[in-house]
């Protein structure tokens, strides 16, 4: 019986000691004192550099909305100035839950400033969603 109290005891001890060591902002219940987050991820890769927009200097003349293949047409003027990657993208956009449906794009390397550049874009639109909408893109990368 002795044997069973000093356990008894032993425990009683061992359990306050490490009661007295947990801070009272960490009870069960009650939040942390600070609380990091951080943003969830989507696993894409996003470009370190994601270039310089040039919209202003884009123009789409026309674009497809109804389903199956769809095109988009226009033209780009680069600015004074611009170097590099030119690259045109058009969204094909369903405006009610603004979920995107398809996507091109068309890159020009090395394009020079001031000279204008046709694009063309094909990209194909699922039979799903009443309505399209198109949305045009374009950046110096």
């Amino acid at each position: 019986m002795k044997k069973s109290v000093v356990c008894m005891v032993g425990v009683l001890v061992s359990a306050a000691a490490l009661a007295g060591c947990s801070s009272p902002s960490n009870q069960p219940g009650q939040p942390p004192s600070s609380t990091t987050t951080q943003a969830p991820t989507t696993g894409e890769a996003k470009p370190a550099n994601p270039g310089t927009g040039i919209i202003e200097a884009t123009t789409m003349a026309s674009c497809d909305t109804a389903a199956g293949k769809v095109a988009a047409k226009g033209t780009v003027t680069p600015p004074d100035g611009t170097k590099g990657t030119v690259k045109i993208s058009v969204s094909w956009v369903d405006p009610k839950s603004s979920a995107v449906l398809a996507k091109g794009e068309q890159t020009f390397k090395d394009a020079q400033a001031g000279k204008a550049l046709d694009w063309a874009i094909n990209a194909e639109v699922p039979q799903k969603g009443s309505e399209v909408k198109c949305v045009l893109g374009a950046a110096v990368l």
